[in-house]
């Protein structure tokens, strides 16, 4: 194997983002579930009620799918950074990123028109710490293609990054776009706008990460053969 690390980790890195589509999907069940039934409230986790089992279930593999996720992510980065200098940018931003979150996080509930931007802000930032996360992951598994010869799993790396810098720079827009139009728009006018853009957002967003997974199985299979 002629990059023994990035080999290893890359392949870790993609059993990790199986587990969070999986979780994804598990969750996306969870929520209609929850929906059709008018809310958790309407859940006992008490007793046989099987309904409330198969919720409950679901909630703890999908907790797990994303814990067993971060914990690959992260071993996988730090051994694929032994061989590929993108991968140890990657974590910087990676740590940068959950910073910001638990900031946001603390900022969420504030009522204030001066921290209702701050919070904007750093939700802004942190989305743009993700962006530079997937980027610079795609840049590594590009680089580890062009020492390889793989000059179509080059290419193919190229086309996917601005694939992504599109997905999350209309995410990016929508964020600080949103909390601008309030300013200006009525409220209902504003969530029907953002509602609607926040929908081919997702969409984009799925085709992206469905390409990003792809991408990565590719690349970890091109590893693990030379």
């Amino acid at each position: 194997m002629m990059f023994p690390k990035a080999g290893k980790g890359v392949t870790k890195i993609f059993i990790a983002e199986l587990f969070t589509l999986i979780a994804g999907v598990i969750g996306g069940i969870l929520y209609v579930i929850v929906t059709q039934a008018g809310g958790i409230d309407n859940f006992s986790f008490e007793g046989n009620n099987s309904s409330s089992q198969i919720v409950l279930i679901c909630f703890i593999v999908a907790a797990a799918l994303l814990l067993l996720s971060g914990l690959l992510k992260i071993i996988g980065y730090i051994q694929a950074a032994g061989d590929e200098e993108y991968f140890t940018r990657a974590i910087i931003y990676a740590v940068i990123g959950v910073v910001l979150y638990v900031i946001a996080g603390f900022l969420q509930n504030r009522t204030s028109v001066v921290m209702e931007w701050i919070y904007t802000i750093v939700i802004a930032v942190s989305e743009l710490m993700q962006l530079l996360v997937m980027t610079s992951t795609v840049n590594g598994l590009c680089e580890l293609s062009y020492r390889c010869r793989r000059d179509d799993l080059e290419s193919r790396g190229s086309t996917i990054n601005k694939i992504i810098g599109t997905v999350f720079s209309l995410n990016i827009a929508l964020v600080i776009g949103g909390r601008v139009l309030r300013l200006f728009v009525s409220e209902n006018i504003v969530n029907t706008i953002t509602m609607i853009v926040a929908i081919i957002i997702v969409i984009l967003t799925v085709i992206a990460y469905i390409l990003y997974l792809g991408y990565l199985g590719k690349v970890s299979s091109m590893l693990r053969r030379n």
